[in-house]
């Protein structure tokens, strides 16, 4: 007897042998014993996972002298025809061969006839989407009421090629590509049944190069058994087909995470005179990519290569890469110099990693904040960041504050907002450079904690938000909590606040503070913001008088709650060429650009 392929040897034969299609086996299987059987069924899926060896166990069923029967013999006459293709009434058309309205029409006349032997004559097309349109048409009517003995079984890997009038007489059914896991499975199944010595790894690799596709896994074991006869490693297997092994895709991983392109160039230069596929390193490299993402977001309690190489790149990162890769495997697809396109990609994947994104610059911008706290500096929102991002620039000087104004222009901004900077039990008038004479003396007060009785939902979870994300959401300890009706909880801010809801980030505050009252409060809440509220009022600047000849100003009487202002010390002067310097810094022309910002209140320029 001549050799048979694997994919033709063990093909599967009853439906409990079809691998990984339990949902189409059980329906089946189901709809035979309960006599419930449609006149034409639809197979869809990739090539290779059981679509016409469904077709062809259901015309078993069907035909089988035990039947209609749910789990044909596959020993009597009927069974061993159908399973040979020999049976007169099971018909195999391939549909990119006979996809004329001729070659319809004569089956059309044909399906009349009874069937030779058993109960039902079955028409099994495949590819059935070759079909010309005439084709399908002439197809139409006999599809809808065929004769009693006629059951139709169309395959086909287009589905969206098929016309809805002929999708819409048929029942579906969608068969899914294999888990490797389950090919790896069947693979060493069959070499136990050879007598094949296959290491666990090499039926891994083989089931990962296959796709999906058992047909093309038995394909790929008949062939490395021809090279390596009855033992099987995984470098056999990666020498055959190509393949990279894991370990090399891990260092390449490595190297492009340690922004070390030309050990990666290297690497791929190896593979490359090595006769490697590249497109297939690639699809590897990816597949990593997203193992390493998914440890993040959902890490294990064992320690794996993703998860350490997880542990030294940022999520947002990984999404760069993953979509950065993903367009250059299409480009790689169709491209004469693959390594060409591997090599720009890889170049190009390593600035990707270098660039500030906009939460680098966020981070930066909130840890700039901290710092000009303690410099009595608020940085209330992204409109008021100029001064700040100063910082990174190599500026010979502190950070950049603003200069003392004049008292006659301070004394005209008794209708400005005073911001708190230190706490919400004193106000520090930040904006005029005036600050407390000490801490025994009395200053202006917000409503503080302690002022606030149990009722009052709304101060914790402002005091929360802002102190999670102080640059978006540290405005919202302004807010007063005006009532609750039903679910509904209110809040009154200041008019001029209404503003700081125009920026994508109060969306997301909207959610986590309705989040978080609904989680105080036991039941879901929905928040209401109004901003009608009157503005912070500012203590009216007392009467000083000034002696003549006096360098210093009168104290204030001591019944004034506030004390005379304090001169800063004053800001270095800095270089037109440190100016141009700090004006071109990288980071600095990326955040003006992001926020549409421009450069306040320089240092004054040496002469």
């Amino acid at each position: 007897m001549s050799y048979r392929v694997f994919a033709r040897k063990y093909r599967p034969q009853r439906f409990e042998e079809v691998i990984g299609q339990e949902h189409i086996t059980r329906t089946l299987q189901n709809a035979i014993k309960g006599g419930r059987l449609a006149q034409a069924y639809l197979f869809v899926g990739p090539r290779g996972v059981g679509k016409t060896s469904t077709a062809r166990i259901l015309a078993k069923a069907l035909n089988c002298q035990a039947g209609p029967t749910d789990n044909p013999c596959g020993t009597c006459d009927a069974c061993i025809e159908i399973a040979e293709g020999r049976s007169l009434d099971v018909l195999e058309i391939d549909g990119a061969s006979n996809n004329s309205v001729e070659s319809v029409r004569t089956l059309r006349e044909n399906a009349a006839y009874a069937p030779a032997r058993g109960p039902y004559k079955v028409y099994l097309i495949d590819e059935v989407h070759m079909l010309t349109t005439a084709a399908f048409n002439a197809l139409l009517k006999t599809l809808e009421e065929p004769p009693e003995h006629v059951k139709f079984l169309f395959a086909t890997t287009e589905a969206q090629k098929v016309p809805a009038t002929i999708l819409s007489r048929c029942q579906r059914f969608d068969l899914c590509r294999l888990t490797p896991g389950l090919i790896a499975s069947h693979l060493l199944y069959i070499a136990g049944e050879e007598k094949i010595t296959l290491e666990q790894g090499a039926a891994e690799s083989i089931a990962r190069g296959a796709d999906g596709a058992l047909r093309d896994a038995e394909s790929m074991l008949d062939q490395v058994i021809a090279f390596c006869g009855t033992s099987i490693s995984a470098a056999d297997v990666h020498q055959v087909f190509g393949f990279t092994p894991r370990e090399t895709v891990l260092e390449l991983a490595r190297a492009l995470i340690g922004r070390d392109t030309p050990a990666a160039l290297a690497l791929l230069k190896a593979q490359s005179d090595a006769g490697k596929d590249l497109s297939r390193m690639l699809a590897d490299l990816i597949a990593l990519l997203r193992d390493v993402l998914i440890s993040k977001v959902h890490p294990l309690a064992e320690a794996t290569d993703e998860s350490l190489l997880g542990a030294a790149i940022p999520q947002e990162k990984l999404l760069v890469l993953l979509d950065h890769f993903g367009e250059a495997e299409g480009r790689l697809r169709w491209a004469t110099d693959k390594k060409l396109q591997l090599d720009v990609a890889v170049i190009k994947s390593v600035h990707l990693l270098e660039e500030a994104s906009l939460s680098d610059v966020l981070d930066v911008l909130a840890a700039l904040r901290v710092g000009g706290e303690q410099n009595a500096m608020p940085v209330r929102s992204v409109h008021n960041v100029s001064a700040a991002i100063a910082a990174p620039a190599k500026v010979p000087s502190p950070p950049i504050v603003k200069a003392p104004e004049p008292l006659e222009r301070v004394e005209k901004k008794t209708t400005e907002v005073v911001e708190p900077v230190v706490s919400k039990s004193s106000v520090t008038l930040a904006t005029s450079g005036l600050e407390p004479e000490s801490s025994d003396t009395p200053a202006l007060t917000l409503e503080s904690p302690q002022s606030r009785d149990g009722s009052d939902p709304w101060y914790p979870v402002a005091m929360e938000l802002a102190a999670d994300s102080p640059l978006k959401f540290g405005w919202v300890e302004d807010g007063c909590f005006t009532g609750r009706t039903g679910n509904v909880v209110s809040v009154e801010f200041p008019a001029s606040l209404e503003q700081q809801t125009k920026t994508l980030f109060w969306p997301q505050g909207i959610r986590k503070i309705e989040e978080l009252l609904s989680a105080r409060l036991g039941v879901k809440i929905t928040l209401e913001c109004r901003f009608s509220g009157a503005e912070l009022p500012v203590e009216p600047e007392p009467e000083r008088p000034f002696a003549p000849d006096s360098k210093q100003p009168a104290k204030s009487d001591s019944s004034s709650q506030l004390a005379e202002p304090k001169t800063e010390p004053a800001v270095p002067a800095i270089s037109p060429e440190e100016l141009e310097e700090f004006k071109n810094d990288p980071l600095i022309r990326k955040a003006l650009e992001i926020f549409k910002a421009e450069i306040a209140n320089m240092p004054p320029l040496t002469p």
